[in-house]
């Protein structure tokens, strides 16, 4: 079997969406190959050369942050012009309906805050011809690489860990695996401990940034909405 995952981050390598697919990787068969595409790369220098074997691949899997409850728009850019290809292919070559799984993750606690974009692209694959197999919503987001260290059974990994072991579990379950519907989770850390820690990270990087704690709290474009 032969995966290919699309790091839909913005980041690039370094970010939280290419983690989970690292997860991903360390859950899966050693004999499937798992090819990875960097669609921020694919934004800069734009190269459908990578279409062919994407289309050979028997899953896609697309890993990415939340931006506005949807998806960053460079990938989504990526998405269209891979469907475009699809599209350009003869009947016999697109025979194959590839599966397609989704793990999106967001600052916000909540990992259901993540079902819009999941929603996107289900209607993509409908598009596009592709076999939408579901996906994973995953809060408190940031937190994906900080506790990366952290052993998986651990109660605050153990959440998020079991939702992606579902992910990796359907892929495995070639030709037709897939989640029975998506899935949302968030670590396991009370929602008023992540605020705290998510209000002492906007501090640091204020700080970090020569200005005050208060110009948090600024609004230069205030009096030009009135």
């Amino acid at each position: 079997m032969k995966v290919t995952a699309i790091n839909g981050s913005p980041k690039g390598e370094n970010s939280n969406s290419r983690e989970v697919i690292s997860i991903i990787r360390g859950m899966l068969d050693p004999a499937i190959e798992l090819d990875v595409v960097s669609q921020i790369k694919q934004a800069r220098h734009p190269d459908d050369s990578v279409f062919p074997a994407m289309a050979e691949s028997d899953v896609l899997l697309i890993a990415s942050s939340l931006f506005v409850d949807a998806l960053p728009a460079s990938l989504m850019a990526f998405l269209e012009r891979y469907a475009k290809f699809l599209a350009s292919l003869p009947p016999a070559a697109r025979a194959k309906r590839q599966r397609v799984f989704a793990v999106v993750n967001c600052g916000f606690y909540e990992g259901r805050q993540n079902a819009c974009a999941l929603e996107i692209l289900a209607h993509y694959c409908a598009f596009a011809g592709l076999a939408w197999s579901g996906g994973v919503g995953i809060g408190t987001g940031e937190m994906i690489s900080a506790v990366k260290n952290v052993p998986p059974q651990a109660s605050i990994r153990k959440p998020v860990i079991r939702v992606i072991q579902d992910i990796a579990d359907a892929i495995a379950r070639n030709p037709d695996g897939a989640l029975a519907s998506d899935e949302f989770e968030q670590h396991g850390i009370p929602w008023f401990l992540y605020k705290i820690m998510g209000e002492a990270g906007w501090r640091a990087q204020v700080k970090k940034n020569g200005l005050k704690a208060k110009d948090l709290f600024r609004r230069p474009l205030e009096s030009a909405a009135r």
